[in-house]
């Protein structure tokens, strides 16, 4: 398959790789990590993530978002049989990266399935 025009996905990022980058950039809160500062770039990767869905076809278009609803569910029962978790909860039991999770929990709390109660400094 090619690479769209544009330079790829998230300006060259596959969606694992934007992900773990994120996951990264938490982990460096004695470097200054800035919440609002990786919010601000995970909105701005998920637009771009949007209009790159462009290229797709229906068919991917649609295999992928049944995709995202079946995680979304798995993630949803998760968090309602444990009540309150943490993304590294999730991660674990979903087997998929925090990156990833937070990418998901980002969805839910903007559709207002799940609340994010907060960041807090290590």
């Amino acid at each position: 398959m090619g690479e769209p025009m544009g330079g790829g996905m998230m300006g060259g990022m596959n969606p694992m790789e934007m992900m773990q980058r994120m996951s990264e950039m938490m982990k460096q809160t004695e470097k200054g990590f800035n919440p609002m500062e990786m919010c601000r770039k995970m909105m701005e990767s998920i637009t771009r993530a949007a209009e790159m869905g462009s290229y797709a076809t229906p068919e991917v278009r649609a295999l992928f978002e049944d995709w995202v609803s079946e995680v979304e569910k798995e993630i949803l029962a998760f968090v309602k049989g444990k009540g309150e978790v943490q993304p590294k909860d999730i991660a674990e039991e979903l087997k998929i990266s925090e990156g990833s999770v937070i990418f998901f929990i980002s969805r839910l709390a903007q559709q207002g399935k799940v609340s994010i109660k907060g960041i807090s400094y290590k």
